[in-house]
């Protein structure tokens, strides 16, 4: 083979493995925009629900008051209620230069109905799916632990955490999973391998625990 034509078969076979990879590149970039797009879907979805119901408290709702609850941009709010005008789910009346009156179309009603049970669906399903999980750690957590301490704040995964607490122990022959307290916070020295199981918890409030001997502290967040 000369080497005119060693020069040409190797540019070729160089060609068509970055030709492979840039296939391959693509693919994954694709794929990866196809993720974001039905992420995009859902999040508009869930904000097209929100603008419905807040429309139906209040007619006389803002952009901007839209875009505080939603926690988007005017401008994606602005894109959203066209969209939603577009497709005749809700029809704007202009009362003022700077005011304006929305309300749901007899379509944008039934089409509330629709995303208020798919609404309802999808987030019992979330809650009851992360309140499975926590029950399986609560449950690989006892084989390893001679006692399960679980600290709550004051948010809707609390809510979550306690109502798994409650069908966990349950279950059990005497209660594994003790919920801390003012009265029986100490009670968590008296164990020789305890676990100390919270969820996004201050860190001040962790930082009085960080001192019990043998104390094994679990982020439920980083496990869910």
């Amino acid at each position: 083979m000369t080497e005119t034509l060693k020069k040409s078969y190797t540019t070729y076979g160089v060609r068509n493995a970055n030709c492979g990879i840039l296939l391959y590149i693509f693919s994954l970039s694709s794929l990866k925009e196809e993720i974001k797009l039905a992420d995009s879907k859902s999040i508009f979805s869930d904000n097209e629900y929100t603008i419905m119901s807040e429309i139906v408290e209040n007619e006389n709702v803002t952009q901007r008051e839209l875009s505080k609850k939603l926690g988007i941009s005017v401008s994606t709010v602005n894109v959203l209620v066209n969209k939603m005008i577009k497709e005749g789910l809700i029809k704007m009346t202009q009362v003022s230069q700077k005011q304006v009156f929305y309300m749901l179309t007899p379509i944008g009603m039934m089409e509330k109905a629709k995303k208020t049970v798919s609404y309802l669906k999808g987030h019992y399903r979330a809650i009851f799916e992360t309140k499975e999980k926590i029950k399986t750690i609560f449950q690989a957590l006892d084989q390893e632990h001679d006692a399960i301490f679980v600290l709550l704040g004051e948010d809707e995964m609390a809510e979550i955490m306690g109502i798994a607490v409650t069908e966990f122990n349950s279950k059990q022959n005497q209660a594994s999973v003790n919920v801390l307290n003012k009265k029986n916070r100490n009670e968590i020295k008296n164990f020789k391998s305890p676990v100390l199981v919270h969820m996004t918890v201050n860190e001040e409030i962790l930082k009085e625990y960080e001192i019990v001997d043998n104390l094994n502290i679990v982020n439920l967040a980083e496990k869910l």
